[in-house]
């Protein structure tokens, strides 16, 4: 009764012994490459113009915040954040909102811009309205982490 299961189980390990380390393998390969840490983009991005840089939007932090177009699209606006100092909160994403936060809840109306990631040029959700807020948002601990009133874009 007992010798069956036995032998089940022996083809089992055998087969998750050999198959484990190749999905791990797989896994490993097909991976995206990470960007070196010293090597972040400094300066405008290729092809872009500055609208507007400013280094006291933020309520809370000190980002320095640049906003590009292109001269092909005038009408998309691109921003770019540089913190001054190291901001100690993991997993922080980017809204645009119209409405201001109330406490630590995003208004209904926010899109998601991107995950927040110093030196990297994001593409703005806006349509008709050119003012609002952006909001940096920590998901892992569901709050928002800081907001800057950005009055009027070109």
């Amino acid at each position: 009764m007992i010798q069956p299961l036995r032998t089940l189980h022996r083809r089992a390990f055998v087969t998750l012994t050999l198959a484990l380390p190749a999905i791990l393998l797989i896994g490993l390969g097909a991976r995206h490459a990470r960007p070196v840490s010293g090597a972040r983009p400094t300066g405008e991005p290729v092809g872009m113009y500055v609208v507007r840089a400013s280094s006291n939007l933020w309520q809370k932090h000190l980002i320095q915040s640049r906003f590009y177009s292109r001269p092909d699209r005038p009408q998309d606006i691109y921003l770019v954040l540089q913190p001054t100092q190291t901001l100690n909160e993991a997993d922080l994403l980017i809204y645009w909102v119209t409405n201001t936060p109330q406490g630590n809840v995003l208004p209904v109306d926010s899109q998601l811009v991107g995950p927040f990631t110093p030196g990297t040029a994001f593409l703005l959700p806006l349509e008709e309205k050119r003012a609002g807020q952006l909001v940096l948002f920590s998901p892992a601990h569901q709050i928002v982490f800081d907001t800057a009133r950005v009055e009027k874009l070109p």
